[in-house]
């Protein structure tokens, strides 16, 4: 169980890196860790930092172009915790005063949690949601 979405972004920063090992990857051993990679490329348990040449190694991997934010959101997808994941609201409700959620708002999940108390409103985004939400914010 972890990690469950393999991707790849057109870029390779130190911060980008830190934000991917905080998630739970590590560097793969056989990968210098420098800016000598044109592009970050997630698996299953670790991450490659790699040329664009090895990009038909990938072939099966989500392209996340340069967007970052959608980069990161497809990386944290895993299937044993709900931490720093996006959720779906599944139906309208009041949170509290001021704060209310329509069907279709998405969130973060930024607290560690206890992944099989899910509030009964929302839903794990799906990949396919996820691109559809970040390349709305780009645009």
């Amino acid at each position: 169980m972890g990690f469950t979405t393999a991707a790849f972004i057109r870029k390779n920063t130190p911060e980008l890196r830190n934000k991917l090992e905080e998630l739970g990857y590590y560097l793969h051993p056989e990968c210098i860790d420098d800016d000598r990679g044109n592009y970050l490329f997630v698996n299953r348990e670790y991450y490659l930092n790699r040329p664009l040449g090895y990009l038909e190694e990938f072939s099966r991997s989500i392209d996340c172009g340069t967007n970052e934010e959608l980069f990161l959101a497809i990386a944290a997808l895993r299937d044993d915790t709900n931490y720093m994941q996006w959720f779906v609201c599944t139906s309208d409700y009041k949170e509290f005063d001021g704060k209310e959620w329509k069907v279709g708002d998405f969130d973060l999940n930024t607290c560690p949690d206890d992944f099989d108390n899910i509030l009964p409103h929302w839903r794990k985004a799906t990949v396919n949601e996820l691109i559809e939400h970040f390349k709305e914010k780009e645009e």
